[in-house]
């Protein structure tokens, strides 16, 4: 078995529950998100992660990053029905949205879709 950890480009736009969460998030996030938001109104789905998780790089007006250091803009979890628990936060890169990462806490099982605002737990 191998494992692919090159992104998967995915051009397109932004579902309008992946808007909402991110929204949802820059606004309940850390000091400093929401300034983002006008940048999301304009963002598009430029990558998706290779593990089937349902993390998501963005492009804003076809702009991606060229320094990839990570500042996270908002961190949380949440618990599905089963009770399995994953983190997700929303993250800058290079002064530019850079995307929503989702990834499993317990390593029960692979978040392979997106939580809904009420969901989520601030881990601040």
């Amino acid at each position: 078995m191998t494992h692919q950890n090159t992104p998967i480009l995915d051009d397109r736009d932004l579902t309008s529950e992946e808007r909402d969460l991110i929204r949802w998030m820059l606004e309940n996030g850390n000091k400093g998100g929401r300034k983002f938001l006008g940048q999301l109104e304009r963002a598009r789905v430029h990558a998706r992660c290779p593990c089937g998780c349902a993390s998501i790089d963005l492009t804003i007006d076809g702009k991606t990053p060229t320094d990839f250091r990570m500042h996270i803009l908002g961190d949380f979890q949440w618990k599905n029905e089963a009770g399995n628990l994953f983190g997700a936060f929303v993250f800058e890169q290079d002064g530019l949205l850079g995307g929503l990462d989702l990834w499993s806490v317990d390593g029960a099982e692979t978040p392979s879709a997106i939580p809904r605002p009420e969901q989520l737990v601030s881990l601040e």
